[in-house]
């Protein structure tokens, strides 16, 4: 049985005050599709906590970047603080691009020791 992709599980302390990016352009060494077209660029985000235990993981703020091979409104970005140790939050990313194109992407964040 086939199933979807998986949402990917990033490491986060109680402590963290920290920048979570999710960055939608070519990778060099990627051999699949990218979800950008040339030229294309994300143009509105919105970023929230679909999966919660509690309301501990605060989203600070969020912006579109450049991201670290240049390629301009490509890396979403959500600075995250807080959060329950042990706890797992799902955060989304909704957004629009340059082309009128709309998706949502997520990942998880595990809260853990440091």
């Amino acid at each position: 049985m086939a199933s979807g992709p998986t949402i990917p599980v990033i490491f986060k302390s109680v402590v963290a005050d920290l920048d979570y990016g999710l960055d939608l352009s070519p990778i060099p060494t990627q051999r699949e599709q990218p979800w950008l077209a040339a030229g294309e660029a994300v143009t509105q985000i919105s970023v929230s906590i679909s999966t919660a235990p509690d309301s501990n993981l605060v989203i600070n703020s969020s912006s579109i970047n450049t991201n670290l091979s240049g390629v301009p409104a490509s890396l979403l970005v959500a600075w995250l603080s807080g959060g329950t140790l042990n706890s797992v939050y799902t955060v989304t990313f909704q957004f629009t691009t340059s082309q009128g194109r709309t998706d949502i992407r997520s990942i998880n964040i595990q809260i853990v020791p440091r």
